[in-house]
């Protein structure tokens, strides 16, 4: 049953591979990726015409790829193609003329290339219609997942030693790395994060390991934290670990707040803590506040209290106002209490005030 669970899969992954893009406004043509991907694109690239590029590889099965975005944000849930794609429109405009609900097993890959280089890349859902605007398009089929992440990988970091002001091919690269199914995304993502001499491509990469590589990227994330000697990037760790979808990660984050070297890698995952709520947010943060021996990190861990939802938080910081024996983390807590316009705070306000 199993086996056939199996190559009833794969008839189906083949039978979406094989069906070419929708494509009008342009010169088209279909070719095999042959001696693979980076060989077949640096061949387009020596005719230095301008020329769109495309191909299809599996993607995450959470991931959904709207072609209304531009690329280089936060994914998007949207289930349906908008219409159709104008690939030469600056703002990525899209005709709504027809909607096509597509299974998000599989995305586009596009490539823009001008005078040898790749100057935009942009992932797109299959189904949808795109537009070339005038401008050549070539279509590569059987593109492998390993060749594809590799490509992207090299890609990223090109772009970065280029110089390139934007960053905009680096950033579409790396988010569309990302949603490749294939676990050498995750590989790639942790390499260049680890390794690039460029910080804020490091950044980048240790973003979308969190973001879309799930247990994994958190296993990539934890060993990153573990290793990191520059303090700034650890800070960012401390984000990226908090919109991570594995529950472990909470963990690893407490850790950062009780036991980093650094203060101030201390108050900002005392900071994502709170976004996360929970009694082992709230225990951290009381913790912080009573033993952490950097004043600094007690009130960013006032402040954390603050961002609690206020039934959990308003409490807290009465408890601080009233008991602490920090005149700066009382004073912390007070304003705080005073900023956030709570009955429960203004009463105990009037209270303070009448002493």
């Amino acid at each position: 049953m199993k086996h056939n669970l199996i190559i009833a899969l794969i008839l189906s992954a083949s039978a979406i591979f094989a069906q070419q893009p929708k494509v009008s406004n342009t010169q088209f043509n279909s070719e095999p990726v042959g001696s693979g991907l980076s060989a077949t694109v640096t061949r387009f690239q020596r005719t230095n015409q301008p020329l769109w590029i495309g191909y299809e590889i599996l993607a995450l099965p959470r991931t959904h790829h709207s072609s209304c975005s531009d690329s280089t944000g936060s994914s998007q849930g949207e289930d349906e193609c908008c219409g159709e794609y104008q690939l030469e429109d600056a703002r990525d405009r899209v005709n709504n003329s027809e909607q096509v609900t597509q299974p998000a097993s599989s995305m586009y890959v596009l490539l823009r290339l001008d005078h040898g280089a790749i100057i935009k890349v942009r992932p797109a859902t299959p189904g949808c219609r795109l537009n070339a605007g005038g401008v050549p398009f070539e279509w590569i089929t059987n593109v492998q997942p390993n060749d594809s992440v590799s490509f992207l990988s090299k890609l990223a970091v090109q772009s970065v030693e280029s110089h390139n002001q934007d960053n905009h091919v680096t950033d579409a690269a790396l988010v569309t790395l990302s949603t490749h199914a294939a676990p050498a995304a995750t590989d790639a993502l942790a390499s260049l994060a680890a390794t690039s001499t460029s910080p804020r491509l490091r950044e980048k990469a240790a973003f979308w390991l969190g973001a879309q590589r799930g247990h994994e990227g958190y296993l990539a994330l934890q060993q990153l934290v573990s290793k990191e000697q520059d303090a700034k990037l650890r800070e960012k760790l401390a984000f990226d670990l908090s919109i991570n979808s594995d529950p472990a990660a909470i963990d690893e984050i407490l850790k950062m707040a009780k036991s980093d070297s650094d203060s101030r890698v201390r108050s900002q995952a005392l900071f994502w803590l709170a976004q996360k709520a929970g009694k082992k947010a709230t225990a951290a943060l009381k913790d912080a506040i009573e033993s952490d021996p950097d004043t600094a990190v007690k009130k960013k861990a006032v402040f954390a209290l603050s961002q609690l939802p206020k039934d959990e938080g308003i409490p807290q910081l009465v408890h601080v106002a009233d008991t602490n024996t920090n005149p700066t983390v009382r004073k912390e807590a007070i304003f705080w209490l005073g900023q956030s316009n709570d009955p429960r705070a203004l009463q105990y306000l009037e209270a303070v005030l009448k002493r």
